[in-house]
């Protein structure tokens, strides 16, 4: 299903039970609209005075990544139950306000796994083939057959092994790679699907890998993880691929790694500022890029709008969540 507005959804409205505040939609929405008025306002998170002028009355808010849901915004929010992510990614939500103000934060826990990992895939063929410089070529009329390389039989490292990483993991191994993941809150005898061997190293990873992708969450542990450090301990034929939050990456130190040669090339779903501002990478020769979209596809959306009606629904009868990624299951209002 589209990612893109339709004539059939809801309007904003000065009071609604649910608000939706970006560009998330689906038929289990339409469902949710029978039973609770539903706002629709996918332009409203770029104005956070007049979101919080908004939150009058709302019980449940669903957001994607771009809203950010701060203390003022949760305070301000007086009826406010439940916040719906629709995606994984929580460093855009403070969940510690969301705990003292008692509100349930949920996410959409697995549901566009399969489509994130098909998209770290598609970006790690595309650097193996170099398909954006050759169709880039043939379109100004020439004719330049390269050697690319195959990515069977040689190493992808997997560096988190939540739902994103494992479905990755799986895929790899379906074309023929081996695969080696990282997690420091696995351990090293797990034994996980597609895996061939978790190890307790992360320079050992980055050390055997032709592939390393990113699947973990943005914190203040993880803030440039990637960092000059981390890319001199990979091989130099290698590919890195982020899928996951732009500020897991030094991009300064990248492009410096891309530029002498430390590492073959990079393939960025994401970036630390986004859209990213002008810098070196933006152009490079090397790098792969899309517009933080390895996540959107029709298939997800539709099992993330299910995930998150659900949950909504269980929340506002009365009935704890079952995706919750907050210390509550219940809100405390």
């Amino acid at each position: 299903m589209s990612d893109q507005p339709m004539d059939s959804r809801p309007k904003a409205v000065e009071s609604a039970e649910v608000l939706v505040v970006e560009n998330i939609w689906g038929a289990a929405f339409d469902e949710l609209a029978e039973h609770y008025s539903v706002s629709f306002d996918p332009e409203l998170y770029k104005d956070p005075e007049a979101l919080k002028k908004s939150l009058t009355g709302v019980r449940a808010l669903v957001v994607r990544n771009k809203t950010e849901v701060d203390s003022e915004i949760l305070r301000a929010a007086t009826s406010l139950e439940i916040v719906a992510r629709a995606g994984v990614g929580l460093d855009n939500i403070d969940l510690k306000a969301a705990d003292q103000e008692g509100v349930v934060v949920v996410a959409a826990i697995g549901a566009n796994a399969r489509s994130v990992a098909e998209h770290a895939l598609a970006l790690a063929f595309a650097l193996a083939r170099e398909v954006p410089s050759l169709d880039a070529s043939v379109r100004q009329g020439e004719w330049d057959r390269r050697l690319g390389i195959e990515l069977a039989n040689r190493t992808w490292g997997v560096v988190g092994l939540g739902a994103t990483g494992r479905e990755t993991s799986r895929l790899a191994k379906a074309i023929g790679m081996d695969v080696i993941g990282y997690d420091p809150f696995v351990s090293g005898d797990s034994k996980i699907i597609g895996i061939d061997e978790v190890v307790v190293d992360l320079k050992d990873l980055l050390a055997r890998s032709d592939v390393v992708s990113l699947h973990i969450p943005l914190t203040e542990d993880t803030s440039k993880l990637v960092d000059g450090k981390f890319l001199a301990s990979m091989r130099k034929d290698a590919f890195l691929i982020n899928s996951s939050r732009g500020g897991l990456v030094d991009e300064d130190a990248l492009f410096a790694s891309l530029e002498d040669g430390t590492i073959r090339g990079a393939g960025l779903d994401v970036r630390a500022e986004e859209p990213p501002g002008p810098h070196p990478l933006n152009a490079h020769p090397k790098v792969v890029h899309s517009p933080h979209v390895a996540g959107l596809t029709e298939e997800s959306q539709v099992r993330v709008t299910e995930m998150l009606a659900d949950e909504i629904k269980l929340v506002l009868a009365g009935n704890p969540a079952t995706k919750s990624v907050s210390a509550h299951k219940l809100p405390a209002k």
